[in-house]
């Protein structure tokens, strides 16, 4: 009897290139995936900063609300005026008004000057509503609906005009002062 030898093969061994490129794939694959997640977070974190996100009118309303009540109650003295005491109005529009609003009120002053004291002209502003339509920092953008009163004493004549305006604001020394007055 002849004894046949069974061989047991070896075990499949993978060759050395080939585990290597598997390898340098794999490495590359890895790469690729990371890469693309930092950019996707470097994307998410510049849309945050950026955008509705960026406006704080929109998130925090909180600021949003001191905004709106000091520019309100600004514009309430601002442009609300006496032929018999228009230093109250000057001292309001010293105290609350700033930049491009300085200018434009001294021109809407010196007419009334002008018209008031043989009119005996008063008027009284009272802002409606007002919302903030941007606010980065210490700037605000505000758009405003208001009516203003205005009498004669001259012929006890009155009336009432309602105006929408466009604010620019900035907070300066702990307080919202207006920069721009602009009617819409």
């Amino acid at each position: 009897m002849t004894a046949t030898v069974i061989h047991d093969p070896a075990p499949a061994v993978e060759p050395a290139p080939r585990r290597w490129r598997l390898r340098a794939v794999l490495v590359a694959l890895t790469a690729a995936l990371v890469a693309t997640g930092v950019i996707f977070l470097v994307r998410a974190g510049s849309e945050r900063d950026s955008g509705a996100a960026a406006n704080h009118a929109v998130v925090d309303s909180a600021a949003t609300s001191q905004v709106v009540g000091q520019v309100s109650a600004a514009l309430n003295q601002v442009l609300s005026y006496s032929y018999s005491s228009p230093k109250v109005a000057q001292a309001a529009a010293a105290k609350y008004l700033a930049g491009d609003a300085v200018g434009q009120y001294k021109q809407l002053f010196a007419q009334l000057q002008e018209r008031a004291p043989g009119q005996k002209l008063s008027f009284v502003a009272k802002v409606i509503t007002a919302g903030v339509t941007s606010l980065h920092g210490n700037s605000a953008q505000l758009l405003v609906f208001l009516d203003q009163r205005s009498t004669r004493a001259s012929d006890n004549e009155s009336s009432v005009a309602a105006a929408q305006v466009q604010i620019g604001a900035v907070r300066s020394g702990g307080i919202w002062r207006i920069t721009e007055l602009k009617p819409l």
